[in-house]
């Protein structure tokens, strides 16, 4: 493989996953709140989700410190509170949820790089997806777990 063809293939990749990925985040906003009032699939908490596990990893600092794109295509930012009642923090919740789900789907865009690149060319872009996107869903279920610990103690 030329140094060209090499080019021409992280390009490709490039606009491949940059596109899917803001598919996904387009569509998102226009999900009915309905799929999102429950922690299901990938959402639902493991042993693994404690605050503390969380902070321990530093996961504080990076939400301070990374970008919040969620009302770039008319979803809701999530780097503040809505509000304090019940429901707008189950609202928020729901903003939550989805924002999770978005990068969840969005683990998977490196995919149709398979059918087109060499398997390291595809590796490599499978791991940047993945690490990043993993650091976003540390944030938004550290966020979820907070945020539902809110909620359980403010209705009872």
């Amino acid at each position: 493989m030329s140094v060209n063809d090499l080019l021409l293939h992280i390009a490709a990749s490039a606009v491949v996953v940059i596109a899917l990925a803001i598919m996904i985040g387009a569509v998102a906003p226009r999900w009915p709140n309905t799929w999102l009032q429950r922690d299901v699939g990938p959402l639902r908490f493991n042993r693994f989700d404690t605050r503390t596990r969380y902070r321990r990893i530093g996961v504080t600092r990076l939400a301070r410190t990374l970008p919040e794109l969620g009302s770039v295509f008319g979803g809701q930012s999530k780097k503040t509170l809505p509000g304090l009642t019940i429901e707008d923090l189950g609202a928020y919740l729901v903003e939550v949820r989805r924002a999770e789900w978005v990068h969840w789907l969005t683990l998977l865009v490196w995919l149709p790089l398979i059918f087109f690149n060499p398997w390291w060319l595809t590796l490599a872009f499978a791991l940047i997806v993945i690490s990043g996107n993993a650091i976003y869903i540390a944030i938004l279920r550290h966020n979820r777990l907070r945020l539902t610990g809110i909620l359980e103690s403010r209705r009872a």
